[in-house]
């Protein structure tokens, strides 16, 4: 199976050259503010792609997610998987994803760190394959331009603890690249980088 992974696209989907692939995951910030008629707009481009199956969570700018989840989830066509806190299996790989990262301002899917944050990661099940979360997990692709790393630590040691082939995610866009330790490949595959021009390719990981 060969995996397509891309982020923080932000609009500017229609300018991504995808290579082809057999899955293709978004890990979310796919609009600018999550208004409707964006999430409308990716929605009807990620679904025409020739992936055989699409899978996206949402990010802190897909408002319409987290404040009209139903208004959202009518605008998720057939063919796309979308995961808030919840998982699929395709092709025999266990997929899981979650839309909340560490508070910062007010954004959407902002969780405060420690016991709130945690709650969610405690439903990721063990038997994970594909782990794609949209904030990073602590010390894994998460530093900013100053050098601070700001991922998770309750993400950080749930995944320590599970170990999914893979844990990919965005957010942190100046982050982008990937890594393997511990036998989990992490993946920041944000596609703007942080000047939120397009300068990432997507990431492309046969299993």
């Amino acid at each position: 199976m060969r995996i397509v992974f891309i982020s923080d696209t932000h609009n500017r989907h229609a300018d991504l050259e995808l290579p082809a692939g057999d899955l293709l995951v978004h890990a979310g910030d796919f609009s600018s503010r999550g208004r409707e008629w964006e999430v409308r707009e990716f929605m009807a481009w990620f679904s025409q792609q020739s992936h055989a199956r699409k899978v996206v969570v949402a990010g802190n700018h897909d408002f319409l997610a987290e404040n009209d989840p139903a208004a959202f989830a009518a605008l998720v066509p057939a063919g796309v998987d979308y995961l808030n806190d919840s998982g699929v299996e395709i092709g025999g790989l266990q997929i899981w994803g979650s839309p909340v990262q560490p508070e910062f301002y007010d954004w959407a899917f902002n969780r405060k760190r420690g016991p709130e944050i945690a709650r969610h990661w405690a439903l990721i099940p063990e038997g994970t394959d594909l782990l794609v979360t949209h904030g990073p997990p602590y010390g894994a692709l998460d530093k900013t331009t100053r050098g601070e790393p700001v991922g998770c630590k309750d993400l950080r040691k749930l995944v320590e603890a599970i170990r999914p082939r893979i844990h990919v995610f965005g957010h942190i866009h100046e982050a982008y690249g990937t890594y393997t330790e511990a036998g989990v490949h992490y993946i920041n595959a944000s596609s703007l980088d942080e000047r939120y021009l397009l300068r990432h390719a997507p990431v492309v990981v046969d299993i």
